[in-house]
């Protein structure tokens, strides 16, 4: 044996130490890997299984599994949400999450599947999703914007402010989604005074990333008085619906002489006088309504929708994100003529 085996004293009795070392630790680094992803699969197999997929009589639980299926599967979950049918979505992506053994290639159907979720107003299942895709692709664009979604329908401004870090550590363009959110903070801070969140929203007014139309609604709420004051000409379009539905007791009458604009649209409604002299405004709509107010017609309004300038959908009412893509800062005022309707007008704000 001692003529097999190098002395300990030998240099390749070292050598060979080293070579054992080596062999114990790939075997132990390859055994504890296949532990460790074992220990992953079965933590997400349960964690999935936290979902109740009872919920929808789409029974698919039965049906054999092929590979094959995963394309038309996934194209069928995906129209099933775009149709609203969010439930039966949600049960197909649950069948090939539980049916792919590989967590990379079922990475995109539980995307699919948190953002169906977040769309069906599934706002804690949707965070949980985010959550453990995050722990195994933390660089995923995507699904922080989600998340950030998430905290902030939830009101966790705070948890929405943390996903901008790693946004920004991505290259990613923050600037407006940072203002955006801690614009909601400001404005559902409970603890803040009333003086001091009129002056927090005026300081930001003049802000680069900061929505003027937002902080116009608020003020409107919040002080007349600073709302009239800080109305901008060139911006007005962005308000007009907030100002054509104000009542007639907020207006503020030596602002609106001044405006030529102002006057033209509180003309229109009739909520102030004619004069001699002719009126303009910027507005097609609001012309046409004055000079139809000439000719005796005193029967025309204006109704408003609002569209998404990223996805192109229209809403009836007013919203700070798109509800179908999310967008934000991307609304667009749109008013068209309609007859008037005996009806009481309530405000915006």
């Amino acid at each position: 044996m001692d003529n097999i085996l190098p002395a300990y004293d030998d240099p390749l009795f070292s050598v060979l130490v080293i070579i054992v070392l080596i062999l114990i630790i790939a075997v132990s680094s390859y055994v504890m890997g296949n532990i460790k992803e074992k220990k992953k699969r079965t933590t997400l197999k349960h964690f999935i299984q936290g979902f109740n997929t009872k919920e929808s009589s789409f029974e698919i639980e039965g049906m054999p599994f092929e590979k094959t299926l995963i394309q038309p599967l996934s194209l069928l979950a995906e129209a099933f949400a775009n149709q609203g049918e969010y439930q039966k979505s949600i049960n197909l992506n649950l069948y090939l999450i539980n049916n792919i053994d590989f967590f990379f290639d079922k990475k995109i159907i539980l995307e699919n599947l948190g953002k169906t979720y977040l769309k069906a107003g599934f706002l804690k299942r949707a965070e949980s999703i985010f959550l453990q895709i995050l722990q195994k692709h933390p660089r995923n664009i995507q699904i922080l914007y989600s998340l950030g979604i998430v905290h902030e329908l939830l009101n966790e401004y705070d948890k929405a402010l943390e996903t901008i870090a790693p946004l920004k550590i991505l290259n990613e363009k923050t600037e407006n989604l940072e203002a955006h959110i801690k614009l909601n903070k400001l404005l559902l801070d409970k603890q803040l005074c009333h003086e001091k969140k009129v002056n927090s929203l005026l300081n930001l007014l003049n802000k680069e990333h900061y929505a003027y139309r937002r902080i116009m609604k608020a003020l409107f709420s919040l002080k007349l008085s600073v709302a009239w004051s800080n109305i901008q000409e060139d911006k007005i379009h962005s308000i007009l619906d907030i100002l054509w539905f104000l009542p007639s007791s907020n207006l503020n009458l030596d602002i609106i002489s001044n405006s030529e604009t102002l006057t033209a649209i509180y003309l229109a409604k009739g909520f102030i006088k004619a004069e001699n002299k002719t009126v303009k405004s910027p507005f097609f709509t609001i012309n046409t309504i004055l000079s139809s107010k000439k000719g005796g017609d005193t029967n025309v309004d204006l109704l408003f929708n609002y569209g998404c300038g990223k996805c192109k959908q229209h809403f009836p009412i007013s919203f700070t994100r798109c509800p179908k893509c999310y967008a934000i800062d991307a609304i667009q005022i749109k008013e068209t003529l309609a007859e008037k309707k005996s009806q009481t007008s309530y405000s915006l704000l």
